[in-house]
């Protein structure tokens, strides 16, 4: 696996500073650091860090806020703060804020949320794409479908002998199937 670049939002130095340190001793890359919610969300569209650590109450936007952006980006956040009341976890969990940790955090539990962090936004990634193809193909099969069902009305043959009639056709002009089913239901055989 490739360095993960990580963006440290926090506007205690001290605090950047020690995640910095168990970070890049643990082999991520930190693309960045800032103390400022704005400052955060421009960052993030110069660098496009692979995960972003945010501290909840912060100058500018709050790392609410700014996790409800960043998961906009597609970059998933890690939130960080002293702040364990139930309306801050009601509010990131709105936002798709993956990880919630209480400061002060430890390596014992930074390290494995990063990489729990890292692996659920990457599955998720991977079902929104499977999720994508398949609404892909469905649509592909309704416009097939239809397309045969209009060439069978109109040739008086049956769906098969359609289909049959699309599939060599697609094959001589060389295009795709769907692209005949397309043109037939547009009229442009």
């Amino acid at each position: 696996m490739d360095k993960l670049s990580i963006l440290i939002v926090d506007d205690e130095p001290l605090t950047r500073m020690g995640l910095k340190t168990i970070l890049e001793e643990a082999g991520y890359f930190i693309c960045g650091e800032t103390g400022n919610g704005n400052t955060a969300v421009s960052l993030s569209k110069q660098l496009m860090p692979d995960l972003a650590i945010l501290d909840i109450k912060m100058p500018g936007l709050d790392g609410i806020e700014v996790g409800k952006i960043l998961n906009s980006m597609n970059i998933p956040v890690i939130l960080l703060t002293a702040y364990s009341q139930q309306n801050f976890i009601n509010r990131a969990e709105k936002v798709s804020i993956y990880s919630y940790l209480i400061k002060p955090v430890s390596e014992d539990m930074l390290l494995p949320a990063v990489q729990l962090t890292y692996a659920r936004w990457k599955e998720m990634q991977d079902v929104q794409h499977k999720l994508k193809d398949t609404q892909d193909k469905l649509k592909s099969q309704k416009v097939i479908a239809h397309a045969r069902a209009l060439l069978a009305k109109t040739k008086n043959i049956s769906e098969y002998e359609a289909h049959q009639k699309m599939i060599h056709r697609a094959m001589d002009k060389r295009i795709s199937l769907l692209e005949i089913a397309s043109r037939i239901v547009e009229g442009r055989k």
